[in-house]
């Protein structure tokens, strides 16, 4: 299977994992070769997924793609997204101080 194959089918997962959740209900009835925008992807993955899928996404979307992704969209949100972005920080990109870093960005 070719790795772009192999991302698409991961995506697709992926977007159905949300979807069968609940947490895509404004979105029309996926089928099933339906896939969000990555960008769409990549923020209801990290502010949704059980962590159990969080290695799918890292799998499916570049590293620089998803930390780009939580700087710009989850980052300067820290009422909504506080403890999760401490988390995140710390166990999946990897940040020695997350306090200190995700105040950086906060609006």
């Amino acid at each position: 299977m070719s790795v772009k194959k192999h991302n698409i089918d991961q995506k697709q997962l992926l977007s159905k994992q949300l979807y069968d959740s609940g947490y895509l209900w404004s979105y029309e009835s996926m089928g099933n070769n339906a896939v969000l925008p990555d960008e769409e992807l990549i923020l209801n993955g990290l502010s949704h997924l059980e962590f159990e899928y969080m290695p799918m996404l890292f799998k499916a979307f570049p590293y620089r793609q998803i930390k780009k992704v939580w700087q710009q969209r989850m980052l300067p949100y820290p009422d909504y997204y506080g403890v999760l972005n401490l988390l995140l920080a710390a166990l999946f990109f990897h940040i020695k101080f997350p306090k200190k870093y995700t105040a950086k960005y906060v609006a």
